[in-house]
């Protein structure tokens, strides 16, 4: 894909970015309110994941389109982050692994880490944008 200026970049993932979460959130509060948990057939129920992961892996292309379309140092920034955020994450699952296999923990749903991962790559992008490494 062809290198864009910064603005361009940054308007062409806010305009995928921003919509795909706002799909996803409309899709979860739908599912949720809209699906009986005890009545529902399990096509519906396989529908309604299948429905929420799309909007997330759309948000995921931003991101991934993003780096592709900016400088290198843009682009560093933002690899940064991504690593940075993959490692929290992996890190902490982990932990909560270990925590699980000592029965330290009950039973964490899995679901919970991919929330994780994007706090943690918003943190760390935010903290590679003042100069600072996680």
């Amino acid at each position: 894909m062809a290198q864009l200026g910064f603005r361009t970049a940054n308007r062409r993932y806010k305009y995928l970015f921003w919509p795909m979460m706002a799909v996803y959130v409309a899709i979860i509060f739908g599912a949720k309110f809209l699906i009986d948990e005890d009545t529902a057939p399990v096509w519906l129920n396989a529908a309604s994941a299948i429905a929420v992961t799309l909007p997330l892996i759309g948000a995921l292309y931003a991101i991934r389109r993003q780096t592709e379309e900016t400088d290198e140092y843009t682009r560093m920034k933002l690899l940064k982050a991504l690593r940075d955020g993959g490692l929290i994450t992996a890190g902490i699952a982990f932990f909560v692994g270990f925590l699980q296999i000592f029965d330290v923990v009950g039973t964490i749903d899995v679901f919970w880490f991919g929330p994780l991962f994007f706090v943690a790559f918003g943190l760390s992008n935010l903290t590679n944008c003042f100069g600072r490494t996680v």
